[in-house]
């Protein structure tokens, strides 16, 4: 069985599905908090570089973290959220 090819939006999308899937057990594994505020300090030290998307992504990163592991709902459930 063949998958059909993704275009460029498709790719990109997956990508950052799967970017948010990895910090999301990342922070699962280690302080959400301190990931969250390094997230956050990385993407301000791209986005001085120079480097606006990229930054944009990591910011969206640290929302992940943020919205998925600072709530106390999703902290004391530590359950699988669907990204979409």
């Amino acid at each position: 069985m063949t998958t059909p090819a993704l275009n460029d939006t498709q790719t990109a999308e997956a990508h950052t599905d799967a970017l948010k899937a990895l910090v999301t057990a990342l922070g699962w594994q280690i302080d959400p908090v301190r990931l969250h505020a390094d997230l956050q300090a990385i993407a301000n030290v791209t986005r001085r570089s120079g480097h606006g998307a990229s930054a944009g992504l990591i910011d969206e990163l640290a929302h992940t973290v943020e919205v998925r592991l600072l709530t106390t709902k999703a902290t004391i459930e530590r359950t699988v959220v669907p990204f979409g």
